[in-house]
C-alpha cells in the first residue's frame, strides 16, 4: 500500500508540473510548427503521459488488494518530499544568479543527500560530471547556449 501512495503522489506532483511547464512553453513558440517551444512541449507532453499511467498503475494496484488497510503516512518520506520543493524553488531562484553549471552542481549535491546518498565520491562525481557533461552536450552539439 505504501508504494501506491507514494506513485500516486509523485505521479500526480510530475503531472502538475507538467501541465505548468507545459503553460510556460507556450511562452516560447513563435508561430512555426516546429519552434523553440517544440521540444519543451514534446518533454513535457510525454511526462504528463508517463504521470497519468503512474497515477492509474498505483490505484488500479491499490484497488486490487484485499480487505481495508488503513492509510498511513510516511513522516520521512513527505519531509524528504517537502525538502526537496524548497531545493527545486532555491535551484530556480539561484539559477539566473549563479548560472547552470554551479546552481546544478549545488542542486544536486543537496538532492542526493536529501534522498540518502552519503558517499561523498558518488556525491562529488555526479554532482560535478552531470552538468559540465550537459553544458557541453548542449552548447557544442546543439548549439543552445545556457546560461
Amino acid at each position: 500500500m505504501r508504494k501506491e501512495i507514494v506513485d500516486i503522489s509523485a505521479g500526480g506532483i510530475l503531472l502538475l508540473f507538467s501541465v505548468a511547464g507545459f503553460l510556460m512553453a507556450n511562452q516560447l513558440g513563435n508561430g512555426q510548427p516546429y519552434g523553440p517551444d517544440f521540444f519543451p512541449k514534446l518533454i513535457l507532453a510525454l511526462l504528463a503521459i508517463a504521470s497519468v499511467f503512474l497515477v492509474t498503475g498505483a490505484a488500479f494496484r491499490m484497488r486490487q488488494e484485499a480487505g481495508p488497510s488503513p492509510t498511513q503516512f510516511d513522516r520521512a518520506a513527505i519531509g524528504k518530499i517537502l525538502a526537496l520543493i524548497v531545493v527545486l524553488i532555491a535551484y530556480i531562484l539561484l539559477f539566473s544568479v549563479t548560472g547552470f553549471i554551479i546552481s546544478t552542481i549545488l542542486f544536486l549535491l543537496v538532492a542526493q543527500w536529501i534522498f540518502g546518498i552519503r558517499k561523498i565520491l558518488l556525491l562529488g562525481t555526479v554532482s560535478i560530471v552531470v552538468p559540465v557533461v550537459l553544458y557541453i552536450v548542449f552548447t557544442m552539439a546543439f548549439k543552445i547556449p545556457l546560461p
